[in-house]
């Protein structure tokens, strides 16, 4: 049976109902049987109406069953939108509980985390069926955290062959014993602190061949920061076409990450690129490290620059990485000792 895995929405207005669009839509074309999602599919307990009635419709029109466990943002006990979901969608209990699944040799168990604050063991003391596929999902943290902690020896005492665990935006996958640990992470970026790709799971479990996940993209928009070594440009014209020669691909929100030793302060330069392509720009550059600037002051940092360029201009190539590197240590010590 093939299922798409995703966790973590967090749903708050009723534009945010197209993630789940195109994750049904994508359940669709890669024909899958069920929808899992491992909590936090609202951002709070109280969506706006408007919300809860676009998220109620997709519901409706949903191309296969949908499994839900609710988190820590919509728990169970408070969310009044878990108590009227149509046909086909299926909110799981508190207590670990089997879905309704119709798939031979394959059970699906899950629990919904009662309130914002639980600190439960969900698997204590627990262990699935032998002789079947058996599959995990919930909203917690695995070997570490104190939201409905799952050890990883509870885990690989649980004869679950697959844990979908949703509560961690980062998302990962690793082994656990004989049970494949799948986090999905959050499916799209929703700013700064949720950088790169993200993605959603698709999972094909059959009773003989075990678990395959392959990650897929619903994602419209990918938070990027890019760094740009701005070492060596002189002044403020260079600055500003070091910045605009960084490539950003279509639906990226970019951010660039100054770093190195350019001639000047940067500042000028990256109002004018913010001002020309309303990207943010974060300076961590340092212009007092400048070989350029220093090379002329008659400091012990310029003595120091001098007679290390002076050996750069007569060492054999294969030696100038290495005196490059000695350079920039050196220029860094010198200014801590400053400091």
């Amino acid at each position: 049976m093939r299922f798409l895995a995703t966790a973590d929405l967090h749903i708050r207005k009723k534009e945010d109902a197209a993630l789940l669009a195109r994750i049904f839509d994508r359940a669709r074309e890669a024909g899958c049987g069920a929808v899992l999602i491992g909590g936090d599919l609202l951002d709070s307990p109280f969506p706006p109406p408007e919300t809860a009635s676009a998220l109620m419709r997709l519901l409706e029109a949903a191309p296969c069953p949908v499994f839900i466990a609710a988190g820590n943002h919509d728990p169970l006990a408070v969310t009044a939108f878990y108590r009227s979901l149509p046909e086909g969608v299926y909110c799981f209990p508190e207590e670990l509980t089997a879905a309704p699944l119709s798939a031979p040799g394959l059970h699906l168990f899950g629990c919904s985390a009662p309130r914002e604050q639980s600190d439960r063991r969900i698997l204590a003391g627990f262990a699935a069926p032998e002789g079947a596929l058996n599959i995990l999902l919930a909203h917690g943290q695995v070997d570490g955290g104190d939201f409905q902690p799952i050890s990883a020896q509870e885990l690989a005492e649980s004869r679950f062959q697959l844990a979908v665990i949703g509560h961690i935006h980062k998302g990962g996958q690793r082994r656990i014993g004989g049970c494949h640990l799948l986090v999905p992470g959050i499916p799209e970026g929703r700013g700064w602190d949720e950088t790169g790709e993200k993605w959603v799971y698709l999972i094909d479990a059959e009773p003989e061949g075990g678990v395959a996940v392959e990650p897929v993209s619903v994602a419209e928009r990918t938070y990027r920061e890019y760094p740009v070594d701005l070492t060596g440009c002189a002044d403020s014209g260079a600055i500003l076409a070091a910045l605009e020669a960084v490539s950003v691909p279509p639906h990226t929100e970019a951010r660039l990450i100054l770093t190195g030793a350019p001639g000047e302060s940067p500042e000028a330069a990256a109002r004018v690129y913010t001002e020309r392509t309303g990207r943010d720009v974060k300076d961590r550059s340092d212009p007092s490290l400048s070989v350029e600037l220093l090379r002329g002051q008659n400091t012990l940092q310029g003595a120091f620059v001098r007679r290390a360029l002076a050996e750069l201009e007569t060492a054999p190539p294969e030696e100038r990485p290495l005196l490059e590197e000695a350079l920039r240590l050196g220029l860094a010590a010198l200014k801590e000792a400053r400091l």
